[in-house]
């Protein structure tokens, strides 16, 4: 079907500063649907130092959906404790069945549980909001899908409703996973020190009115950004010469319980001595710069920084930016005022080192390298976003009742 290729047909932009300009976005079908995996109670997890397999179970809730459709190429975004999918009704039996394995894998190998949901593109217009993605392609060898509209926003608020009617069931989640849903996933680096002091997971939801409108109030911010930071090359929270890989056994068994899930336990323990087997082998590839027919292993490295998505916007701008504690602080200073004035809303929360999870279809060019910050850095920043929004709400609301 003609509507299956929409994503993967959709005309690309290069400067990310274009994020929020109106052209760039095409709606998406009425027949598709908006697929949202969220991992529940994920803020008590992180303060119980759960934050790597938080992160895991989002990303890993990507790769699953996008094994079971493949070669197809649909929009997503990676949120830190959970992600947001566009997918055509002509998948959606695969994408549940992706689903139902995330949420077994989550219970049985983390003792997380996972709120998945399915809402179709056509009940978001209903509701008088919209979805329309735009293709971000920065490199030739790596785009990422970029939302406005408000459409996600409405979704995920809509699966969290009491009694949803778009909540997937759990107990169907009981049968019918495979372990090669996973297959690609990769969490085999070292957390990523910053290289000034500390890394931010900022979010900005812009609020427009009769004077400024969403693309103004998104250039007003990344001037902001700008004049405290630089320019990209200056706040990229990464390089190659930070990137390791890790010899961890707790880092590695997160991937191990991802990978193996389904396979049992001694399956685990030899994934694991994979793993570190092959820490050795990728170190040596790297350093030697080796070539194979499949990978030139001595540029991978900065092809991951390159195929990383530290900055993108799905109904809100959601960067990771290294930094130190006095330009965050100039940064916060003149978001503060921002939202004073009415025109955003905004998250932003520091710590010292980046968390990198894997997508890797090929180690060439098809791989997707997902970053947040340690300590839970998008879901701690969305909890004082939302803060902030349901204080304007109840003063909304306090203004209309008198």
């Amino acid at each position: 079907m003609q509507n299956d290729l929409f994503y993967q047909n959709l005309p690309e932009f290069i400067l990310f500063n274009e994020f929020a300009e109106a052209n760039h976005y095409q709606t998406i079908p009425d027949d598709w649907f908006i697929v949202i995996t969220d991992v529940i109670n994920s803020t008590a997890a992180i303060e119980q130092g759960k934050y790597r397999q938080v992160n895991a179970l989002g990303v890993a809730s990507i790769v699953a959906i996008m094994n079971s459709i493949k070669p197809l190429k649909v929009p997503y975004v990676f949120g830190g404790d959970g992600a947001s999918v566009c997918v055509p009704s002509s998948v959606l039996a695969k994408v549940k069945q992706a689903l139902h394995a995330t949420v077994r894998l989550a219970k049985e190998q983390f003792s997380l549980q996972i709120r998945t949901g399915i809402v179709p593109v056509a009940d978001i217009r209903a509701k008088g909001k919209d979805i329309r993605v735009a293709k971000f392609k920065p490199k030739s060898h790596f785009a990422q899908a970029m939302f406005d509209g408000n459409g996600l926003s409405l979704a995920d608020s809509l699966i969290k409703q009491a009694d949803s009617p778009y909540l997937l069931s759990l107990e169907q989640a009981e049968n019918g996973a495979e372990h090669s849903l996973f297959e690609g996933f990769e969490c085999r680096w070292n957390e990523i020190p910053s290289r000034s002091k500390e890394h931010v997971a900022l979010l900005v939801h812009a609020l427009p009115d009769a004077q400024f409108s969403s693309d103004q109030i998104y250039q007003i911010v990344l001037m902001a950004i700008n004049g405290c930071y630089g320019d990209e090359l200056a706040y990229h929270p990464i390089t190659p010469e930070q990137m390791s890989l890790s010899s961890n056994f707790a880092d590695l068994q997160n991937e191990a319980k991802i990978r193996g899930g389904f396979v049992g336990q001694l399956e685990k323990y030899k994934y694991l001595a994979k793993l570190k087997l092959l820490r050795h082998v990728g170190n040596y590839l790297m350093k030697n710069k080796v070539k194979t027919d499949a990978t030139d292993w001595g540029v991978y490295k900065q092809r991951l920084v390159d195929n990383t998505d530290f900055q993108k916007f799905d109904d809100m701008l959601r960067m990771v930016i290294s930094g130190n504690a006095e330009q965050r602080n100039a940064l916060q200073n003149q978001l503060k005022q921002l939202q004073q004035s009415g025109l955003l809303v905004y998250g932003i929360h520091a710590a010292p080192s980046a968390l990198i999870t894997c997508m890797v279809n090929d180690y060439n060019h098809d791989h997707v390298h997902f970053l947040d910050t340690t300590q839970g850095g998008y879901a701690m920043a969305a909890k004082q976003l939302k803060s902030q929004l349901a204080a304007l709400n109840a003063e909304q609301l306090a203004l209309n009742s008198n």
